[in-house]
Order: C-alpha cells, then sequence, then structure tokens
C-alpha cells in the first residue's frame, strides 16, 4: 500500500456547491446579468481567475478583477457559513493519520478559505503540505501543484491522488500517480474517456477497506 494520499479539496473533501455557485450566480447579475444561465452551469474546480473569465464571455473581460475581487468578499465571508465536509472525511482522515499514512492537499482554491475551513474543521494536523493556487507568488495550476509537493518530499513519489474532475485527473496522470475518481464530486457530467483512473469511489469511507487501512 502506497504510504501517502493526496486530496483535492472541493468536490472531494468538502461540499462547497452552494457557495460557490451562489457567489458566481450574484456577481454575474450584478456585472453581466445576460451571462447569468453560463454561470449557473460553470464547473466548479479550475482556479477563480479562469472560471471568472469564462462566465463573463468575450465581451466582458473588461470586468474580471472587478468579478474577482467581488467573489473574494463574497466568498470568504460565507464559506464556513455555507461549505461541509462529505460523511466520512474526518473519521477517514483520523484513521489515515493514526496509521502513519501521509497526506496533502492540492487545490485550485485559494490559501485564505482553504485553511479557514481546515481550521474550523480541526483537520490541521492531518496534512504535510496544503497546496493551493496561490501558495506561491505565481498562480500554479493542478498539475504543477502536485509537482512540487512531489518535488518537496519524496514520500509522496507514488501517492494516490483523489479528485473528482476531469482536470484532477489529468494532473495525476501527468505526475504518474495512481488517480482515484470521487465519483460524488462536480465532474459527474465531464468526459472520462481519456483519463486513466485508477478506482472510482462513491464515497470516502470506501477507502479505508480498498487499501486494508486499521481502523482504531
Amino acid at each position: 500500500m502506497s504510504k501517502a494520499f493526496i486530496f483535492d479539496f472541493d468536490g472531494t473533501l468538502v461540499d462547497s456547491e452552494q457557495a460557490i455557485y451562489y457567489c458566481f450566480q450574484s456577481i454575474t447579475k450584478l456585472l453581466a446579468p445576460e451571462r447569468e444561465n453560463f454561470a449557473k452551469n460553470i464547473l466548479i474546480g479550475p482556479p477563480l481567475r479562469d472560471t471568472a473569465s469564462k462566465i463573463l464571455g468575450p465581451n466582458h473581460q473588461n470586468l474580471l478583477n472587478d468579478f474577482v475581487n467581488l467573489f473574494i468578499k463574497m466568498y470568504d465571508e460565507k464559506v464556513i457559513q455555507h461549505t461541509k465536509p462529505y460523511p466520512e472525511v474526518t473519521n477517514l482522515l483520523q484513521i489515515l493519520f493514526s496509521n502513519n499514512i501521509f497526506m496533502a492537499i492540492a487545490t485550485n482554491k485559494r490559501q485564505k478559505p482553504t485553511k479557514k475551513l481546515i481550521n474550523h474543521f480541526g483537520w490541521e494536523d492531518f496534512f504535510k503540505f496544503i497546496e493551493c493556487s496561490d501558495s506561491k507568488s505565481q498562480i500554479r495550476d493542478k498539475d504543477i501543484i502536485i509537482q512540487d509537493i512531489l518535488n518537496h518530499d519524496d514520500s509522496f513519489q507514488e501517492a494516490y491522488f483523489v479528485g473528482d474532475t476531469v482536470n484532477d485527473g489529468l494532473a495525476a496522470n501527468l505526475n504518474q500517480l495512481k488517480f482515484i475518481k470521487a465519483n460524488y464530486g462536480y465532474g459527474r457530467e465531464q468526459d472520462w474517456t481519456k483519463i486513466n483512473i485508477y478506482k472510482t469511489i462513491n464515497s470516502l469511507d470506501e477507502m479505508s477497506t480498498f487499501f486494508n487501512i486499521k481502523k482504531f
């Protein structure tokens, strides 16, 4: 068994769908109301600036900075109130931690709300690394975030990566990590035909059984 797991955050460990879509739709209604229906169906997962650009479309790129700044203010105020862990997440993290299994987070989410949630849920001791899109001065894509974790600590060289979107699967494949697809996450309607999937799970509690991890 691998001694390490790297987790995506939104759609894998936490359900942030309600808060994110609320912010996307509210801001779009304010800045570019004709794009509101597009905002209702946008995929959650890519970096904020990329998603905001797609929501606004080619005719409203001059509003991109306004959109991003409004989202940050609105979302950071509501993140704890409207974001919950998926069932069994805390229990699984406790089991992995008790078995001395290394864990890290690789997420396109920004540092401030990510760490705010991790501290709120009491998960801060579980992870060796919490790498966000803005953890460094230059915004990074998911595959680079994972690559930086692998380069920083050899313990993660053969880790499993657990995620819920095609971008997560691609990032794992590019880094030659075995990808575990969370079927319950945000990538349910995506085309997965080009992604090498090691295993699919319908809930995180399946992992302890699949990997024969000792429960306490």
